[in-house]
């Protein structure tokens, strides 16, 4: 999938590249195609992004020059793990067809992988609810406990 993407002209640009304000807009943008209704804290997503800064991994995808694909990734490192939190996305539906968060998914996850072996840590990387059949493709679920 990234490899027809990149045929295609699509590029993967990581998130560090960007301003908080312009990664909230595209965010704020791509999850109002994706799902139909504006994202939680929109208006505040810049200032909420520019907050958590430091803490934000990961990558956007383009085509065209025009994002199709955002993930909002937060990274923390524990003495025996990364932990990765995998909030939410925003995807043009509109090229469904190279599936852009499939691709956005393998490349933040690879990356994460990646960091964890090379810090000789476990990696624990998040979707958060095991509520949609594509978690099932990334993930091995493990319940998660309260307090």
């Amino acid at each position: 999938e990234l490899r027809l993407l990149e045929e295609a002209g699509g590029t993967v640009r990581p998130v560090s590249e960007f301003s908080s304000a312009e990664l909230a807009s595209m965010y704020c943008d791509l999850f109002q195609r994706r799902w139909g209704f504006e994202a939680t804290g929109a208006r505040h997503k810049a200032e909420v992004i520019e907050l958590l800064r430091d803490l934000l991994i990961g990558s956007v995808v383009f085509l065209n020059d025009a994002p199709i694909a955002i993930q909002l990734v937060y990274r923390v490192e524990a003495p025996q793990w990364v932990s990765i939190e995998y909030v939410n996305g925003g995807v043009d539906p509109e090229t469904r067809d190279f599936s852009p968060g499939s691709v956005l998914s393998f490349v933040n996850t690879q990356s994460a992988w990646e960091d964890a072996r090379a810090l000789g840590k476990a990696l624990r990387f998040s979707f958060g609810r095991a509520d949609r059949e594509y978690k099932d493709r990334w993930c091995n679920p493990v319940p998660v406990f309260q307090l």
